[in-house]
């Protein structure tokens, strides 16, 4: 901390720059709160000019004592969050960055832009109640900035004015981004084109598991869907957390075996070694031997005779003996084979490790029988070999009690490791089961969730159909009164306003035949049930009362129904707004009435303006007829549904026929009295 402070007086004295009171005084404070653990630098509510944000950045570059910087609500110029940014974009240490509430525009965006792009440690950043999205150019260079950082984890963007311009240049950006994990885009204006835009990000961006987007403006069934491509995230964060743990553990376990299988090559090398001492040993004696030996073999023939007699049964219980290590071997290799099976998709070096043991092995196993063979060409020259033969045969009692040994090690480290893999196969199972009463979990949390937009989603769409009214009538009146005054004045206003209402009335008959289309649907839907149901329609015909215990299948057509009420009333909001740049320009061409020249080019203005909204709205029908789509899918989805409930009518249908003949009954009876 001292440091910092001297490091911070130095370069105010070089750059001929005033220490601020502020700064000062909060770094003694600092130095007193220290021991208690703290490393944030708060400078917060502090009105910092640039040229201290410079000499704090230049600071900052080096500096390794604070995890956290905060400069919330200091009102930064765009100069001075360059000189921060230019620091930043150098500094290992620091992992969270706070620069809410600063108005933030224009090139300091890029500044901040710049900064991510190159530093590779920060990461989460609040940048709440700031301007990142009021030009176009420099929310480009941050977003390009966002998508090229590999540490961020979490963003804030909420209040930053984001149109939905910039949310596709983000959601772009995003694409190539994979370490974000939350982000906060609340309050802004990101609109339709943003929400698709976003969607579109979301199947290619695995990673983002928190996006949180109230108040954009953004339609119900997108919002939807964006939920469940972020609970699918989730998921997938969840089983990778899952996965590495797992891997950890097997590295873990891998260790140890390794460490076993070299504590057992080092004890074979060494027997292997002892075992060539030996065989030096008897080399040396028997070429003394060999001279003495030559001039006796004619005497000793019949000796040899036997001899070989007595080789030939050694030799076959060494050929016993070498069936037996290589059926050793054979489990050791099958042991390896499951065990490289297992854990061969994350670890191919030590699979070559392996490989290359089997190689040094196979050749000592090589070497061992090339000295066997010698010793054998040795001992046919020798006649003496009794002696030898005892001590071979000693030898070979030891090798068998060694691989017995070996035997039995092998079969308890199998136990072993067969006792581990069922051990962690329950454990997988148990995990298993874990996430998906997770999984349950938020799925009946997004539910109600959902269940809680659409009721404010309704409320706020009476409310718009009560403005709607309101405007209505005030147009009927602002035409009322203006309709003598134009009619006075000039026939090219009367003839643009006859083209606007022309093209206003094909739009309405436009969407009543959509509404038409709809009810149509509906009647196909209500026939169906009514062709499945044909014993219920005949008791309908006769008797009301039927109407009530149907009403179950017709609440579930009304839904659908709904649903279309709620994407007409959309429709009409987008015509009210039509309606209501409609009455700007008249009201503009009424206030500039005296001057027919102006009129006339405002005119052309106006016919511009309509044209591309009539082009939009196009654009925004066809959305709807393609929505229309997606409710004849769903509400065959609800006469498969229909279907199953059928067989539950059929079985009221008994009841319901008992009470229309003591209705008909009784009818006669009032009819007499």
């Amino acid at each position: 901390m001292e440091e910092f402070r001297y490091t911070y007086a130095r370069l105010c004295k070089d750059n001929h720059v005033e220490p601020q009171e502020c700064v000062l005084s909060y770094l003694k404070s600092f130095e007193s709160t220290l021991k208690r653990g703290k490393t944030v630098l708060n400078l917060s509510t502090n009105s910092l000019s640039p040229k201290t944000c410079h000499v704090l950045g230049k600071v900052i570059a080096t500096d390794r004592t604070f995890v956290e910087i905060k400069f919330a609500d200091c009102m930064l110029s765009e100069d001075a969050v360059k000189g921060l940014c230019h620091g930043l974009s150098t500094n290992s240490y620091c992992k969270f960055l706070d620069l809410k509430g600063n108005n933030i525009r224009g090139s300091g965006v890029e500044a901040v832009g710049k900064m991510l792009r190159h530093n590779h440690t920060i990461a989460s950043v609040c940048l709440e109640w700031n301007a990142f999205g009021m030009l176009d150019n420099s929310f480009a260079m941050f977003c390009d900035g966002v998508g090229s950082n590999d540490a961020l984890q979490a963003l804030d963007l909420r209040n930053n004015q984001i149109s939905h311009d910039g949310a596709v240049e983000l959601a772009a950006a995003l694409k190539r981004n994979h370490t974000l994990r939350a982000l906060d885009l609340r309050w802004n204006s990101v609109g339709l084109l943003g929400g698709r835009a976003i969607l579109e990000m979301l199947k290619t961006n695995k990673t983002i598991c928190r996006l949180e987007l109230a108040g954009n403006n953004i339609p119900g069934d997108i919002l939807k869907s964006i939920d469940l491509a972020l609970s699918q995230n989730e998921d997938r964060a969840l089983l990778n957390d899952d996965h590495k743990s797992k891997l950890t553990v097997m590295a873990k376990h891998m260790k140890q075996i390794e460490h076993d299988k070299k504590l057992e090559i080092s004890e074979l090398m060494d027997t292997i070694d002892k075992q060539e001492d030996l065989m030096r040993r008897s080399k040396r004696s028997t070429t003394t031997k060999v001279d003495q030996l030559q001039n006796a073999l004619e005497e000793r023939k019949a000796t040899f005779n036997s001899l070989a007699a007595k080789l030939a049964m050694t030799e076959s219980e060494l050929a016993l003996t070498e069936q037996k290590v290589n059926d050793g071997n054979m489990l050791i290799a099958k042991l390896k084979q499951e065990l490289t099976i297992k854990v061969s998709e994350h670890q191919e070096e030590i699979r070559r490790d392996h490989e290359e043991r089997a190689k040094l092995e196979a050749k000592l196993y090589k070497e061992l029988s090339e000295a066997h063979d010698k010793n054998i060409q040795l001992e046919t020259k020798v006649e003496d070999l009794d002696r030898k033969c005892r001590m071979q045969q000693e030898q070979i009692f030891e090798l068998k009690e060694q691989i017995t040994h070996l035997q039995a090690e092998m079969k308890l480290k199998g136990s072993h490791f067969d006792d581990r893999i069922q051990q962690e196969k329950i454990r997988h199972r148990d995990e298993m089961k874990e996430a998906e009463q997770l999984r349950h979990k938020e799925v009946a949390r997004v539910r109600q969730e959902s269940e809680e937009t659409e009721t404010t989603l309704r409320e706020r769409i009476q409310r718009l159909e009560m403005s709607r009214l309101e405007l209505e009538e005030d147009i009927s009146r602002l035409k009322n009164s203006n309709m003598v005054e134009k009619i006075q004045h000039e026939e090219q206003l009367s003839l643009a306003k006859q083209k606007i209402q022309a093209d206003e009335e094909n739009r309405y008959r436009q969407m009543e035949e959509k509404l038409r289309v709809s009810m149509t649907l509906k009647d196909e839907v209500q026939s169906r049930c009514n062709q499945q149901s044909s014993t219920i329609s005949e008791l309908q015909s006769k008797v009301s009362s039927l109407v009530l215990e149907l009403e179950n299948a017709k609440k579930r057509v009304e839904e659908a129904n709904e649903q279309l009420a709620e994407k007409n009333s959309i429709s009409l909001s987008e015509v009210g707004k039509v309606r209501i740049e409609l009455n700007q320009t008249v009201n503009k061409l009424e206030a500039e009435r005296k001057l027919q020249t102006e009129l006339r080019e405002k005119l052309g203005d106006s016919d511009r303006k309509m044209s591309e909204q009539l082009l939009r709205h196009r654009e925004i029908l066809e959305e709807k007829e393609t929505e229309i789509e997606s409710l004849k899918r769903r509400l065959k989805a609800r006469e498969a549904e229909v279907n199953n409930i059928r067989e539950e009518e059929m079985q009221r249908a008994q009841v319901l026929q008992m009470a229309v003949m003591n209705y008909v009954g009784k009818v006669p009876q009032s009819v007499d009295k």
